[in-house]
C-alpha cells in the first residue's frame, strides 16, 4: 500500500507527463512550420527581401532569436536574404528537434515513475543519463560554460540515482 506522499508524487508525475505531451505536439508543429518555411524561403527568391534581414522570432522557445538565427549564416558568410531566412528557419527546426527528443525522454521517465514501485530502476537511470546528454548538447549551442554547469548537474543527479538503484537492488535482495 502506497503512502500519501508517494501517491502525490505519482499524481504530479502523471500530470507532468500530460503537460509534456502537449509540449510534444506544439514542438512537432514548430518543426513542421519552420522546416517548410526554411525550404520555402531558400527556394523562393523574393525581391521584397533584398536589402533587409528576415527575422525568425520565437524568443519564448529559443531565447535570443537574433543570435540563434544568424549564427549559421554568419559562419557560412551567407549574403542572400532568402538563404539567410531559410537557414535561420532550418536552424530553428534542428533546435526544436533536440527539444522534442528531450521532451519525449522526459515524458517516458515520468510515465515510468507513475507505473513503477520505485524510481530507482535501470530504465529511469538510462533516461536520466540521456536527458543530461540532450540537455547539455542543447545548452552547448549557446554557451560552453553553461553547458559545463548543466552537464555536471545532470551527472550529479545521475550519480545520485545510480546510487539509489544499487541501494534498491540491495533492499530487494534482502527481502
Amino acid at each position: 500500500m502506497e503512502n500519501a506522499k508517494i501517491a502525490r508524487i505519482k499524481k504530479a508525475a502523471g500530470f507532468t507527463a500530460k503537460v509534456l505531451n502537449v509540449g510534444k505536439y506544439l514542438l512537432i508543429a514548430v518543426i513542421a512550420v519552420s522546416f517548410i518555411a526554411g525550404i520555402g524561403a531558400m527556394i523562393i527568391k523574393d525581391e521584397a527581401l533584398a536589402g533587409s534581414t528576415v527575422r525568425m522570432r520565437i524568443p519564448f522557445l529559443f531565447g535570443n532569436a537574433d543570435e540563434a538565427r544568424t549564427s549559421v549564416t554568419k559562419w557560412l558568410n551567407v549574403k542572400e536574404p532568402n538563404v539567410q531566412a531559410g537557414l535561420g528557419a532550418l536552424e530553428v527546426t534542428v533546435i526544436a528537434a533536440f527539444m522534442l527528443a528531450l521532451i519525449i525522454v522526459l515524458r517516458k521517465t515520468f510515465l515510468e515513475i507513475v507505473k513503477s514501485d520505485t524510481p530507482f530502476r535501470e530504465e529511469i537511470l538510462r533516461r536520466i543519463r540521456l536527458t543530461g546528454i540532450l540537455l547539455t548538447a542543447l545548452v552547448l549551442r549557446y554557451s560552453i560554460a553553461n553547458a559545463v554547469i548543466v552537464g555536471l548537474t545532470a551527472w550529479c543527479v545521475y550519480c545520485i540515482f545510480d546510487y539509489g538503484v544499487e541501494l534498491q537492488k540491495n533492499e530487494d535482495e534482502t527481502l
